[in-house]
């Protein structure tokens, strides 16, 4: 199963165990663990046991954004470089305590102020999250983290950018100052997957999803999606589905 993120995912394995692959590296979910998914952020299933269970909630960015310090973008770009953290017993009990607050207390059509409540305890529960995650963005990690790694998380933070517009290896290369050679060579090392893989990866995926959700044109895909003309667009589609966009839409 592949998605792309369109809002947070916050969540608290709870049991089983599962392997996701975010951004193009790998990571383990265990009991305990804290995982947050960001918007456009690229994931993929790895492995999922039968007994997997998690406690999550979503949310959009702009409710995310609208809440004061120390809720702000630093924290959003710590949550991108470390999606997945193992909690202690506590600080894993204590955030299932919210989760268990929020499902009892908010989507009831009897209180009218239902709304505002739900931003009141995301607000809360991020306000810890806030605090698990204060403690990393203190240390040394990223300085010390080994050079290929580094640059696979710099890769693809350029790549949910700028996928739509920019559909080359040598533009990403480019930005990172580094040889397409050697910047292909050390991505495909980290994620398993070459650089023009991965874009095509997330046009696909954004491709798929206008497709089903939008009454957008071929012509008007294919421009929201930087590909010179429609044709290609649908040369692109049809090699990578083994179908064409509008046969794509009829069949869903």
């Amino acid at each position: 199963m592949n998605s792309e993120q369109k809002g947070f995912t916050i969540g608290l394995c709870t049991a089983g165990k599962r392997e996701l692959r975010i951004s193009g590296r790998t990571w383990e979910i265990v009991p305990g663990c804290l995982f947050i998914l960001l918007p456009q952020q690229f994931t993929e299933d790895i492995s999922c046991s039968g007994d997997f269970s998690a406690r999550t909630l979503s949310a959009s960015l702009e409710a995310i954004l609208e809440h004061p310090s120390p809720v702000d973008i630093n924290i959003l770009n710590i949550t991108f470089l470390h999606p997945v953290i193992r909690l202690s017993e506590e600080r894993a009990a204590g955030l299932l305590e919210y989760y268990d607050f929020i499902s009892r207390h908010t989507g009831r059509s009897d209180n009218v102020y239902d709304k505002e409540l739900h931003k009141t305890l995301l607000y809360a529960l991020m306000l810890e999250i806030s605090d698990i995650y204060r403690g990393i963005s203190g240390d040394r990690s990223e300085v010390t983290k080994p050079r290929q790694e580094q640059l696979t998380d710099d890769f693809f933070r350029l790549l949910t950018a700028h996928y739509r517009s920019e559909h080359n290896v040598a533009f990403y290369a480019g930005r990172l100052n580094r040889t397409p050679k050697y910047f292909s060579e050390a991505i495909r090392r980290i994620s398993g997957r070459s650089v023009s893989d991965w874009i095509a990866t997330m046009l696909l995926s954004d491709s798929k999803l206008l497709l089903q959700t939008t009454d957008m044109t071929i012509l008007e895909i294919s421009e929201e999606l930087g590909f010179s003309s429609p044709s290609v667009f649908v040369q692109f589609f049809r090699h990578h589905t083994g179908t064409t966009p509008l046969q794509y839409r009829k069949q869903l």
